[in-house]
């Protein structure tokens, strides 16, 4: 293997991985850091960003080890980074307080008050994204009204992939997909939107540099290059959020291509060659990673997180075997849930941990399990999550075709693609065959192709497509009768859900 290289970083909620590309797109070395979620509230969630700093400091500086012919090689670095998070900062570039992650609703209040103030679907014509608390710029709001003291000494608002950048090229600025998770810029002119600005009273001097994702923005910081051992000459490309960034290194481009990010959270996008809006507004529309594209999306339910919680809460005997070297505890969960028939006999999960985005948008629904016997055991209960987070997934892909998007195929990426039962269930509940590219952790490879064509490596985000992307041979397809089984359950999934609306809107 020999240079040039790229080197892609994947920031997310639970850790940052950083991955190292040659020119052709073969995946060379990766390194991972993890940090914590802090969730001192009920409904918070909060990480500093300074553990994203120290994490790419640390993946970073073991990449460029791996490479024979030293850091000059590497040409590149970008990031894909966790959406609809809000960092404070004051005028050093200093957070002034934890950053409120994507899982972060605390602000019910300031969403609700600004509804009354504008209507939820002018909101949503102006911004291409829905009048809803997981967005950041309620969060900033809910610092102007919960913490004035740091809300005056604040000088800039920004998602974590601007404070990654910033750290990194000593340069503030965001793409128009990060951007757009602020629910502030309009996706037709990817420019801010004076309208929402004027009526959230948000300087727009106190935000990012608006800039494509394929941007070069200068070359690493002095203290950025003493920390991870770049040469001080590597390219800093803007980069994109993470789910922008996994869909890219997916390869999803083709009208009708869905591509399910199966993570902490399970964003599902669909790429358009022009800006749509969805009736029932459950899908967005933002900027692509890839500056002429864009994407019907929707940010995504708490999916994999909450199988995180269900094998680190009521798993301990996989979680030893797996200690013991007897089998990944994930796959010891699934194992058990894979003898457990289609429906899990009855019950049901509403994948609402953290608030639902399926199958409508409503920041105070809850997590439930119903239906369950003294027959149901825990095997059922883990295939009943799994089936849950199925069901959103169908209410996200028939609002893609209400906007008019025919859906074709599911392309899985991200850790929950690695599990063949949760795949199949999938092909089964949507009817879409599913595949998966060789690599699942696509979120790196996204940022990757992005460092490519900034730093010049690539010529265009297509050619970098063609070498960075392949995919499994194998395919899971729907079968008939299991999925005649899932359409009842998916019925009763919807039912259950509104019946239970009323409660959670008294919670």
């Amino acid at each position: 293997m020999s240079g040039p290289y790229v080197i892609g970083c994947d920031v997310g909620s639970q850790g940052t991985n950083a991955a190292l590309y040659g020119a052709d797109g073969t995946l060379v070395a990766s390194a991972y850091e993890a940090y914590d979620v802090a969730f001192p509230h009920p409904t918070w969630a909060e990480q500093d960003p300074r553990a994203w700093t120290a994490a790419l400091h640390a993946t970073i500086a073991r990449l460029v080890k791996q490479v024979p012919e030293g850091p000059g090689a590497i040409k590149g670095l970008s990031f894909g980074s966790q959406l609809d998070g809000m960092v404070v900062c004051d005028r050093n570039g200093q957070p002034l307080r934890p950053a409120m992650i994507w899982m972060d609703r605390r602000a019910e209040a300031q969403a609700a008050a600004l509804a009354a103030r504008m209507p939820r679907e002018d909101f949503y014509r102006h911004v291409g994204a829905n009048l809803d608390s997981s967005h950041a710029v309620f969060k900033a709001l809910w610092v102007r009204d919960e913490e004035p003291e740091v809300f005056a000494k604040a000088a800039a608002f920004m998602p974590p992939g601007s404070y990654a950048l910033r750290e990194a090229a000593g340069v503030l600025a965001v793409d128009w997909s990060n951007a757009s998770s602020l629910a502030l810029l309009d996706p037709r002119t990817r420019s801010w939107s004076p309208e929402v600005l004027d009526a959230v009273g948000i300087d727009p001097s106190a935000l990012p540099e608006l800039a494509p994702g394929t941007q070069p923005v200068g070359p690493v910081t002095a203290a950025f290059a003493e920390a991870t051992g770049l040469d001080p000459g590597t390219v800093v490309v803007v980069g994109c959020g993470d789910e922008m960034a996994a869909t890219l290194g997916a390869g999803v481009f083709a009208p009708g291509e869905v591509c399910d990010v199966v993570g902490t959270a399970e964003p599902v996008c669909a790429a358009s060659a022009e800006p749509r809006e969805d009736p029932t507004m459950l899908v967005e529309c933002h900027p692509h990673a890839d500056p002429d594209a864009w994407l019907l999306e929707n940010p995504g339910f708490v999916s994999g997180g909450s199988l995180r919680w269900w094998r680190d809460q009521f798993s301990p005997l996989e979680r030893e075997a797996e200690a013991r070297g007897e089998g990944d505890a994930y796959d010891l969960l699934t194992a058990a849930a894979a003898e457990v028939p289609p429906g899990s006999e009855g019950l049901l999960h509403l994948p609402c941990m953290q608030g639902a985005m399926a199958p409508e948008w409503n920041g105070a629904a809850r997590g439930v399990f119903s239906g369950l016997t003294l027959a149901h055991t825990r095997a059922h209960m883990t295939r009943a999550l799994l089936e849950g987070s199925a069901y959103a997934l169908r209410d996200i892909v028939e609002a893609m075709r209400a906007a008019g998007l025919e859906t074709r195929r599911l392309t899985i990426v991200g850790g929950g693609a690695k599990g063949a039962l949760w795949r199949q269930i999938k092909a089964d509940v949507t009817g879409l065959p599913v595949r998966v590219p060789t690599s699942v952790e696509t979120t790196a490879t996204g940022a990757a192709i992005l460092a490519a064509v900034g730093s010049g490596v690539h010529p265009t985000v297509a050619s970098a497509v063609d070498a960075f992307v392949s995919y499994q041979p194998e395919e899971q397809h729907p079968d008939p009768e299991r999925q005649a089984r899932y359409d009842d359950a998916y019925r009763r999934y919807r039912e259950l859900y509104f019946a239970l609306k009323p409660v959670f809107e008294r919670t």
